[in-house]
């Protein structure tokens, strides 16, 4: 019985997941849109402008990053991972012969697959950025250090932002649950976090936002890193299961 069970849950999960892809395809076009207005943005130097001047010479730096397209790529994950919480888009699942656990699950598929396919696009982003100033701007007048990357650093820099986007989703996902148990908490949900970053940034305090970007951003064993998202985004996933079935069974 318990082989039986097992088959018919990872069923459920496969038809619900390929369901998802074909349904919410449009998302990873509307990514790619979101990335390339990112790229624009960049384009024209998001990361700062500065001056020097002397003996009526006037030398203008301009500094280009990808970190637009990454930051424009999470806040369309958070969004999708919000979105698929709400109760339109959970209702869907009990069009197939499953569970609540068979519809996270496979939203769950989608979410990593999602930050799979954006954490690429972005990395690739940062590299179209380089080559776009590298050829329209004069490689003359582009500083080399670090502008060349190898396939190595490319790997790791994709891996880092699959990483970091699966961590995010999860994340929204889990705080879109939490938000369908109350609707007050769709407003002060939002409004704690808001409040806790203005305050530590007003007080220069080390509060608990800083102690999670020091915790996920500052670690520099690769190893660590990668145990600390994945664990941290299973707990996530784990509390979001949890909390959905306390919803009432449809």
């Amino acid at each position: 019985m318990m082989s039986l069970t097992e088959t018919s849950l990872w069923d459920a999960v496969k038809k619900q997941y390929v369901f998802k892809l074909q349904s919410y395809a449009n998302f990873f076009v509307s990514l790619v849109i979101v990335q390339l207005v990112a790229l624009l943005f960049s384009a024209g130097g998001m990361a700062g402008t500065s001056g020097i001047g002397w003996n009526n010479i006037l030398v203008e730096v301009k500094l280009y990053s990808g970190t637009g397209i990454f930051i424009f790529t999470v806040l369309c994950t958070l969004a999708n991972s919000v979105i698929l919480t709400l109760p339109f888009y959970r209702n869907i699942d009990f069009s197939f012969v499953g569970s609540r656990l068979s519809g996270n699950m496979a939203n769950i598929g989608f979410l990593v697959t999602a930050g799979l396919f954006g954490g690429i696009t972005a990395t690739l982003g940062s590299i179209l950025l380089r080559n776009i100033h590298y050829y329209t701007g004069g490689g003359g007048e582009i500083l080399k250090s670090f502008f060349m990357i190898t396939p190595g650093e490319l790997v790791t820099g994709m891996a880092v932002a699959v990483l970091y986007l699966i961590l995010f989703s999860a994340a929204g996902y889990f705080a879109g649950l939490v938000v369908q148990l109350h609707r007050s908490l769709l407003v002060l949900l939002p409004a704690l976090i808001v409040g806790l970053i203005f305050y530590e940034a007003a007080n220069e305090q080390i509060g608990i936002f800083s102690r999670l970007i020091e915790f996920f951003v500052f670690e520099r064993s690769p190893f660590h890193f990668s145990l600390k998202i994945i664990l941290s985004a299973s707990l996530l996933w784990i509390g979001a299961i949890l909390l959905s079935n306390r919803k009432e069974v449809r």
